[in-house]
């Protein structure tokens, strides 16, 4: 097994936790939610670089067999967790009629397990790609894809279209697996220098400022908007920095990211449904308010430490390890 690159565990569980507060109450302000779009949006592109990057090592080794083992490990997870929130809308909603439509298929039972699904299809068509030795044609394939994400969100206005956001959330993953991919293949990590890689992060920024002022302009919301043109720059920015920084493998924050990035992100709308639900119904004053999604996040992470501790069976089937294979959304170069 190859070496784990600690620094990529440590952006995995700030990735997270981005992701985790991002769906909490502060959602509910727009200031705070075009504040979490600008230093955010990065979160799941990362995921994506993350996977495409450790799967080129496993597929140096594997081949074809990767991705079997890979989509084997990918299905599983897909089917338990939308099982798992088929119940929990049957329960909290006591009907499943939130679920009969055609975005069910791309979204799965949950509104973030779109991750998954697009996941699954992103490694298809790697499939299809690296079988037929189309390797050379995957910068094209990405940069295609990547326009044709912001043209159908947040740019379809401007060809008079009324998209979806979930069709672009579908092919997000694409681009990114390739080019997690290619940066591994190529080395490129170790030809772009940390200040290149930190102006990137700051060039994107700027570029997603002047997006969102665009749009605002235009009539255009762009806060909720997962993907603007300026997130590529942030996110592999943020990948390259997560790659030469050095950072010891015992350090704590790479640990939770190695172990518990990935049950946060499947089980966060659980835990802020509650949250949502208790803060409707008690008052808990304007400071508890405002920190209950940090206490939430600290909570659900003592909660899977415990559960890892002392009931560890429990913990890998809920954050998919069933197959003693942890699918590449977790990055294991396994």
């Amino acid at each position: 097994m190859d070496q784990r690159n600690a620094s990529i565990d440590v952006f995995r569980f700030l990735a997270a936790c981005v992701v985790f507060i991002s769906h909490s109450v502060y959602s509910n302000h727009l200031s705070l939610l075009v504040l979490l779009g600008i230093v955010g949006r990065w979160a799941l592109p990362f995921f994506f670089l993350v996977s495409g990057y450790y799967f080129q090592k496993s597929y140096v080794r594997r081949s074809t067999s990767a991705f079997a083992k890979t989509i084997t490990a990918l299905l599983s997870v897909t089917l338990f967790i939308n099982l798992f929130y088929l119940a929990f809308v049957g329960l909290t909603e006591e009907s499943f009629k939130p679920l009969l439509t055609r975005f069910t298929l791309l979204t799965g039972t949950y509104f973030h397990l779109w991750f998954l699904t697009s996941l699954l299809v992103s490694y298809l068509v790697l499939w299809f790609f690296l079988s037929y030795k189309l390797v050379k044609l995957l910068p094209y394939l990405a940069v295609t894809t990547l326009v044709l994400v912001l043209i159908l969100t947040p740019y379809n206005y401007l060809l008079g279209m009324a998209t979806h956001p979930i069709y672009a959330r579908s092919l997000l993953s694409i681009p990114f697996l390739c080019i997690g991919f290619l940066i591994s293949k190529h080395g490129i990590d170790g030809r772009i220098s940390k200040p290149v890689a930190c102006l990137l992060v700051v060039f994107g920024i700027g570029i997603q400022l002047l997006e969102g002022w665009f749009l605002s302009s235009q009539g255009q919301d762009s806060s909720r908007v997962n993907f603007l043109g300026g997130t590529l720059f942030v996110s592999i920015g943020m990948f390259l920095i997560s790659l030469q920084l050095v950072v010891s493998q015992e350090n704590i924050l790479g640990h939770y990211g190695r172990r518990y990035s990935f049950p946060l992100y499947l089980y966060h709308p659980v835990i802020n449904f509650f949250l949502h639900k208790s803060l409707e119904t008690v008052f808990m004053g304007t400071i508890i308010y405002w920190l209950s999604p940090i206490v939430a996040l600290a909570a659900t992470l003592l909660l899977f430490i415990y559960m890892d501790k002392f009931a560890p069976a429990l913990f890998r089937i809920l954050s998919g390890g069933f197959l003693a294979l942890r699918p590449k959304l977790e990055g294991n170069p396994s």
